[in-house]
């Protein structure tokens, strides 16, 4: 069976992807269930009505492949086809719960409740049936989303996708050719990585391509490559996780006339929550708006 064996092995050694102390492999393939817990007592400053958060199953249907995954909504569904929506894709951890507080504070941009937010485990994860074996099967999964959300009244012009770590490599690529929608109208990577050959090659210190290692396979420039709509990427210089210096290369090479940076001084991984509410609100709210 084809795994994220890259993702298990150069995790363990240099952590490139664990933003914790946690069990890689265990975050890749499904575990024991876990508890979701969504509500005010998990978040420290940015509260929500715990009245319009609703978690729910849907089924992702990668080229006949299904599994149901776990998604979470935050605002209210009603509102789906009038407001501007944020789909979330999350890092590498395991499950939605580490990113509560993530998914909490986009829905706060603005005012509280300003935008509807919709996060869901990647195939594997959390409570998520099935394994993610290929870049595919995470943006099946975004892509199962994305239909939930038409089927609800949204609209290309009004979806914003947020890809953070991990999350950061579906997003591109799911920009590249949506199926279950026009076009992604604005696109926002935070601590990305760029490439599964340049990750092993930093791992390992060898001229290595990714072929050698496992059948996953993942390009954020060349995803990217044509993507001309709204564009923001956001980076610590001091990311430890993501090099910073390696998306920085693809950033200044990118022929984008949309696109834009937060290129943070002395900041880590876990950019969104270092910068403090106050500065990402800022800073998305003008993305979002412009």
């Amino acid at each position: 069976m084809k795994t994220l064996k890259f993702i298990f092995i150069f995790s363990t050694i240099t952590g490139v992807f664990a933003g914790c102390k946690n069990d890689v492999a265990s975050a890749l393939l499904k575990g024991e269930p876990v508890e979701y817990e969504f509500t005010n007592a998990q978040l420290e400053e940015q509260f929500v009505e715990e009245g319009l958060v609703q978690q729910f199953s849907l089924t992702s249907n990668n080229g006949g492949n299904e599994a149901k995954i776990e998604a979470l909504y935050i605002g209210s569904q009603d509102a789906i086809k009038t407001d501007t929506v944020i789909l979330y894709l999350h890092g590498n951890l395991s499950s939605m719960n580490p990113y509560w507080e993530h998914a909490a504070n986009l829905a706060n941009v603005g005012g509280q409740h300003r935008f509807g937010v919709m996060m869901f485990d990647y195939r594997g994860f959390g409570n998520s049936e099935g394994a993610s074996e290929d870049i595919t099967d995470l943006v099946a999964d975004a892509e199962a989303c994305i239909k939930w959300l038409t089927e609800r009244g949204l609209t290309y012009d009004r979806l914003v996708v947020v890809g953070f770590s991990l999350g950061a490599m579906p997003a591109a690529h799911l920009a590249n050719n949506p199926t279950a929608i026009k076009c992604i109208h604005k696109l926002s990577i935070e601590a990305p990585q760029t490439t599964s050959t340049k990750l092993l090659q930093d791992a390992t210190g060898l001229s290595l391509d990714g072929s050698t290692v496992t059948a996953f396979h993942y390009d954020i420039p060349k995803a990217l490559a044509d993507y001309k709509q709204d564009f923001l990427w956001i980076h610590g210089t001091e990311d430890q996780t993501a090099s910073f210096e390696n998306f920085k290369k693809v950033y200044d090479d990118f022929e984008n006339p949309n696109k834009s940076s937060a290129e943070l001084e002395g900041l880590g991984h876990d950019i969104s929550i270092e910068m403090g509410f106050e500065t990402y609100e800022t800073l998305m709210l003008d993305f979002i708006k412009k």
